[in-house]
């Protein structure tokens, strides 16, 4: 067989090789993490956001979301699960989102400006064009810090 025409049989059998041989796969993606905790608050458990001026709350448990005001209704609204920003610059934060609010933690200390508690969460809302600001506690440890 002359040189020439061997050139493509040897290619022809390689690319055959090639074909026969198992496809390399993809290695598996990487599990995204999930953070549950921000500042040491364990942000899936129920949740207590308060502000003054003016008098507000916000209550999370399991899959509601509560805020109260003196002499107007409970407004009630989904919850959702936080997610973590971590890519603004400062403390991290984390956001709740509904069609009807923001719900923003930030992991700074606040105080409520009313007594000598220090909450270990800055909390903003953001509804329609109001923005209310507070700090955020678990229920379970403003409870057991009340007089």
């Amino acid at each position: 067989m002359n040189r020439s025409a061997a050139r493509p049989a040897c290619l022809l059998a390689l690319l055959a090789l090639a074909a026969c041989s198992p496809k390399a796969e993809k290695p598996p993606e990487p599990e995204s993490i999930q953070i549950d905790s921000l500042a040491g608050v364990d942000l899936n458990a129920p949740l207590t956001v308060t502000g003054t001026e003016p008098f507000w709350s916000l209550t999370l448990t399991g899959d509601e979301a509560t805020l109260e005001r003196p002499g107007e209704e409970a407004r009630v609204f989904p919850r959702q699960e936080f997610e973590i920003n971590k890519d603004k610059e400062g403390p991290a934060r984390a956001e709740l989102l509904t069609n009807e609010l923001s719900l923003t933690l930030i992991a700074q200390k606040c105080s409520d400006g009313m007594s000598d508690r220090v909450y270990p969460l800055t909390a903003e809302i953001n509804m329609s064009d109001e923005v209310l600001k507070g700090c955020a506690v678990t229920t379970a440890a403003l409870e057991k810090d009340r007089p």
